[in-house]
């Protein structure tokens, strides 16, 4: 069996530079697994360790294949994971050697996949493969025997601390272990873990809960992170040395943060061990970059932008020095203001000087450096843009010259995707709103039938420019997609988030519907043919928005969408101090606040045709909020489909639940807005 999936390996690598059909708008084509998703390069320079999908079924992320870097990429070891599991991330070591963390797509919780706390290894020959964390799990032939416990004896995998150990055969990991509630709450734990052997030595326990550890340039943890088990708040404990048993409690500095989503904070030690990487407020209340001696608390920006933040969970927004280089430190930032922006900190640094040249290699798309060997001369590249959902290069510093590796999804043609546009419009009560315009490629640009698409969260996200495979799919299919990052989204600063707490149903919807006007009045939008569509907070979204302007809307799109806000007691984060917290500051706690303001209240104001799509395992947006909705709907005498897959959760994962989810979605839109749609 083993030798069959090498075999198909082999060729299937062969053949993934080649596009695939390029003719057709398929939801198999956007919505597929990528077939490579990480490409790292071992230290010496030799081996590139591929993250892939199965040749065969397309399932994601099921193995790795180590290659040789030069020549034909010869194939020299496999490793191949079975059931729910599959590879999360990847790591060399000093050695020629991958550590492999994995996940579970059984999950039952929310979005698959999540860590589930193993670790093996593997020679980049094949040889010496073991598991690693948690202990007595049993190998066979490269397979994972058997499934994943959830035993609070074992101490489980949570990512490495300390990969910049001089020896070879240690690094510092995580290692968690819970308690009898469901893995909801866990105890953070350090331990040197020999790669080879398995052994693991207990380095320090956090004396917080629900939090991490962090080292400084030479591996110490000099300070834990946690929660306030009552309040929910953020918690920050330092200790001066290896030595120390003193920790000194540093909360009072995340005092004034944002009070429903904390963002500022430590990021790491500096490399000289005397002060922080901080994240803080600007005078604007953005998110910058800044150093905080640790004896005076003085911080000194390194860099700041006054209306977007730094910090941003969907970017690398800090660019490192190169890995296994010492000492370690921040040598570049990212933002996000409409495409995304380097700004180099210290331009002195090698690897701030490449990534320079490679942003200018590969103007107009966005560039990470993935890995790279241990004198800094090789590295790999990872270049994408809003038409290029990623493509791997072998950049050799010495010459200045990127080789073209291996494409994430070979069959998406870059030259036949849409263009994204950064836009930006003033909203009724001229709050400056951001977001962007996805056109199909080759259109006009004008008259378009629109869809308005609705992020999730609320708050703490927002819309990026970059690859998007819902926009690109619905502009193949010749619609114009609107993306509006409205008040409450993360990204620009905590006054505009704050504008959302309490107004879900209000102005976070009045922001929707004048973008939509904007749209209009560019000459983009035919006014009589928009539809919206939005998942989690964007399912909440679309509903809203369809009551509070019925004759806007000729359809509406909810998944996975939260339609009773009383439902978010049943959710898995209320098991949390900082869910509850979160809840009542951005909604509210009363039940009559809740119940006006959710969409199964106004079911009657509903003109238009509904789509709900939803998982019955969700346990962040639970079943009956679409249930509920059905029966409001029923009860309203308004029309409505439905797609219930029972062993889906947040988000459904399956590739063929999530092909036939956006199939029956583009089917609503033809139907309602598109070319052969009725007259309105």
């Amino acid at each position: 069996m083993l030798r069959k999936f090498l075999t198909g390996l082999v060729l299937w690598l062969a053949a993934g530079a080649a596009f695939a059909d390029m003719t057709s708008a398929s939801a198999e084509k956007f919505f597929s697994f990528p077939k490579i998703s990480q490409v790292k390069i071992s230290p010496d320079g030799k081996y590139l360790a591929l993250v892939i999908a199965d040749p065969k079924t397309g399932d994601y992320n099921k193995a790795i294949a180590i290659l040789t870097a030069e020549g034909n990429h010869k194939l020299t070891a496999s490793f191949k994971m079975m059931g729910y599991q599959i590879v999360n991330e990847i790591w060399w070591t000093l050695d020629d050697r991958i550590l492999i963390g994995t996940a579970t797509t059984d999950t039952g919780v929310i979005d698959p996949p999540v860590w589930d706390g193993y670790l093996f290894a593997i020679n980049a020959d094949g040889t010496k493969q073991r598991p690693l964390m948690p202990p007595s799990l049993d190998m066979d032939n490269g397979h994972l025997m058997g499934g994943v416990a959830h035993d609070q004896n074992r101490i489980y995998f949570d990512g490495p601390i300390y990969m910049q150990s001089d020896d070879p055969k240690h690094v510092t990991v995580y290692g968690a272990t819970f308690g009898n509630d469901h893995g909801y709450h866990w105890q953070a734990q350090a331990f040197d873990l020999d790669v080879y052997s398995g052994t693991l030595r207990p380095v320090l326990q956090s004396p917080l809960q629900d939090g991490g550890l962090f080292t400084d340039s030479e591996g110490v943890i000099r300070f834990v992170t946690g929660e306030n088990q009552k309040t929910g708040d953020p918690t920050l404990l330092y200790r001066d040395g290896a030595d120390s048993h003193d920790w000194q409690d540093l909360s009072a500095l995340l005092t004034g943060d944002d009070p429903a989503a904390p963002e500022i904070g430590p990021v790491a030690l500096t490399p000289d061990g005397k002060g922080l990487y901080w994240y803080g407020r600007t005078p604007t209340s953005t998110i910058g970059l800044y150093t905080m001696d640790l004896k005076t608390r003085k911080l000194t920006e390194l860099y700041s932008d006054p209306g977007v933040d730094l910090e941003n969970y969907v970017m690398q927004n800090l660019i490192w020095s190169f890995d296994w280089i010492k000492p370690r430190k921040v040598v570049a930032v990212e933002t996000m203001p409409g495409f995304p922006q380097v700004h180099i900190i210290d331009s002195d640094d090698p690897k701030a000087q490449d990534l320079a040249s490679l942003y200018q290699a590969f103007d107009g798309q966005h560039v990470s450096i993935t890995s790279n060997t241990r004198d800094g001369d090789l590295m790999v590249v990872r270049v994408s843009s809003d038409r290029n959902p990623g493509q791997f290069y072998l950049y050799d510093a010495k010459t200045g010259q990127a080789s073209f590796l291996f494409a994430s999804k070979p069959e998406i043609d870059p030259g036949q995707m849409g263009s994204m546009q950064p836009v930006s419009f003033p909203a009724r009560d001229g709050v400056t709103l951001h977001g962007y315009l996805t056109l199909p490629a080759g259109s006009s640009g004008k008259n378009l039938p629109l869809i308005l698409v609705v992020h999730g969260g609320p708050h703490g996200i927002r819309d990026i420019w970059g690859w998007d495979s819902e926009a690109q799919y619905f502009a193949s299919h010749g619609y114009a997609v609107l993306q509006v990052n409205y008040r409450g989204s993360g990204g620009y600063g905590m006054k505009f988030q704050d504008l959302g707490y309490g107004n879900w149903s209000t102005t976070m919807q009045d922001d929707l519907a004048d973008g939509v006007e904007w749209a209009e009045k560019q000459g983009t939008a035919d006014p009589k043919r928009v539809c919206i569509y939005g998942a989690s907070y964007g399912g909440y979204a679309a509903m809203e928005s369809g009551e509070r302007y019925p004759a806007l809307y000729k359809c509406i799109a909810g998944y996975v969408g939260l339609y009773d806000l009383k439902t978010m007691s049943d959710s898995d984060f209320s098991h949390y101090a900082s869910g509850k917290h979160y809840t009542g500051t951005v909604v509210g706690k009363q039940d009559a606040i809740l119940t006006a303001e959710s969409p199964v209240s106004g079911a009657e104001k509903i003109n238009a045709p509904v789509f709900i799509a939803y998982g019955g395992m969700d346990q962040r947006v639970v079943p009956a909020n679409a249930e509920e909705m059905m029966a409001a709907l029923d009860k309203a005498g308004k029309k409505y489909q439905k797609l219930y897959e029972p062993l889906e959760v947040h988000g459904f994962y399956k590739p063929e639940h999530r092909f036939e989810l956006y199939s029956r979605m583009l089917a609503l839109f033809d139907a309602n807005i598109g070319p052969n749609a009725p007259k309105h």
